[in-house]
């Protein structure tokens, strides 16, 4: 941010990724006029209704076991895949790229209802969110392995 002259100001910044950001402008820690701004860069050509998700694992569970899902992304364009999965317990979860989109697997801790949301591109695909019902005990984890997660998502820029 620089002065223009004395009232006036210039913003400049660079955005990393296609889509709609929202520009907050604040004076004196409250927002002038009609901000936060919209401002759409690049074009929005992905399409979240080409992705899918299948397999076991938005369909159910076992405490203490991994079980995963594809999200098959590959013709949806390119954009930005969010998923999280809130239920009883945390889960251990991870992501590997594959020939179809994306694998994701993951171990609940607790038996119960599991939802599993998977939006592309800040929307939801066909589906989501998933119930998946866990059946089984509660599982204990050696505490050294620190399976856990701080947060039950991740988050890709294709």
């Amino acid at each position: 941010m620089a002065p223009i002259d004395e009232d006036q100001w210039g913003l400049r910044f660079v955005p990393k990724e296609n889509g709609i950001h929202r520009i907050h402008i604040r004076y004196n820690g409250v927002h002038i006029p009609e901000s936060p701004f919209s401002l759409r860069i690049g074009q929005d050509n992905a399409d979240p209704a080409a992705v899918h998700a299948y397999g076991n694992g938005i369909k159910d569970a076992r405490t203490g076991a991994k079980t995963d899902f594809i999200i098959d992304t590959c013709s949806a364009g390119a954009g930005s895949l969010a998923v999280t999965i809130d239920g009883p317990s945390k889960v251990s979860m991870d992501c590997t790229e594959v020939e179809e989109g994306y694998k994701v697997r993951y171990t609940p801790l607790a038996p119960g209802e599991y939802f599993i949301t998977v939006k592309y591109n800040g929307y939801h695909i066909v589906g989501s969110p998933f119930k998946v019902r866990c059946m089984g005990t509660t599982a204990t984890l050696d505490c050294n392995r620190q399976l856990l997660m701080a947060a039950n998502y991740f988050f890709l820029q294709m």
